[in-house]
């Protein structure tokens, strides 16, 4: 049993196997994980980096169709060198591209079989597309007062607008909380704001799925699991729409954006991916 690994945002692969140490230990031993590092780098949380050593890597920093495009290709193309793999495990950032990869597959390759036969999604979000033909334009919402909003009404008035409305703000406590999870968050919606301003860039304007915008769903067996806490937590609750349901399971832990901590919080995570990866036997 063959897993890729996709880290998160400020995070490499080296820390990823760290967070994930006390999970794998319930799986089979017999399961191998290939871990795949993005290449652009960015500045971390600071508890982060007082803990871990660097680099901090993304796979994507600024959120344009083409930058997706690329990390996504970056995925294909190790895909190709050292797959094939039965399943992919991401987390935040790595869980939105495995979904956006398996979202791209099928809408271009819709009767070739899927990457993986399973996935295995931690602290996940609405996946971003790589062309502005696939999903909702998002460029309104993401320049907004509350980029994280989940609310499919919200993303069509956005869209419909041609600069950001006045919405709903983020509380205060949100706000320092996406802050302090991006620190280069402002700086890099400034610089996409002055991007797609020119209008030979109107084909970078970031665009996302939503489940209750577009009918594509992820059609393989799928495991979820987020933090109580997690500011995500509403995309992580639409990516399992975004999903199968007749394949989803789902598993809540008691903490924020990040993989579980506790032994008996990843004993539970991983009775949720045994039985995820026992339904891709049948699946598929």
């Amino acid at each position: 049993m063959r897993i890729l690994c996709l880290h998160g945002t400020a995070i490499n692969s080296t820390i990823f196997q760290s967070k994930t140490e006390k999970l794998r230990s319930f799986l089979p031993r017999e399961y191998s994980y290939e871990w795949f590092d993005g290449d652009l780098h960015i500045i971390p949380q600071k508890f982060l980096s007082d803990v871990y050593p660097g680099p901090y890597l993304t796979y994507v920093n600024i959120l344009t169709t083409d930058n997706v495009a690329r990390a996504l290709g970056r995925i294909e193309e190790f895909i190709e060198s050292e797959g094939p793999f039965d399943g992919v495990m991401g987390v935040s950032e790595g869980s939105m591209l495995s979904a956006a990869l398996l979202l791209k597959h099928q809408v271009e390759n819709p009767f070739s079989p899927p990457p993986f036969r399973f996935a295995i999604f931690i602290s996940g979000t609405l996946p971003f597309s790589w062309s502005t033909s696939a999903g909702q334009d998002v460029f309104g919402l993401l320049t907004g007062d509350n980029p994280l909003s989940t609310n499919a009404a919200m993303w069509q008035q956005q869209a419909a607008n041609a600069g950001p409305i006045r919405q709903e703000p983020l509380s205060n406590s949100e706000a320092s909380m996406l802050a302090d999870m991006f620190p280069t968050w402002q700086e890099r919606v400034r610089y996409l704001g002055e991007l797609i301003g020119k209008p030979e860039n109107a084909h970078l304007r970031p665009c996302c799925f939503h489940p209750d915008l577009q009918q594509e769903r992820i059609n393989i067996p799928t495991a979820h699991v987020w933090g109580l806490q997690d500011l995500f937590k509403p995309h992580a609750e639409q990516l399992v729409k975004l999903c199968d349901t007749t394949m989803a399971a789902v598993y809540e832990h008691g903490g924020t954006h990040d993989v579980p901590h506790s032994l008996e919080e990843n004993k539970r995570f991983s009775e949720v991916v045994r039985k995820t990866i026992l339904r891709s036997a049948f699946a598929i």
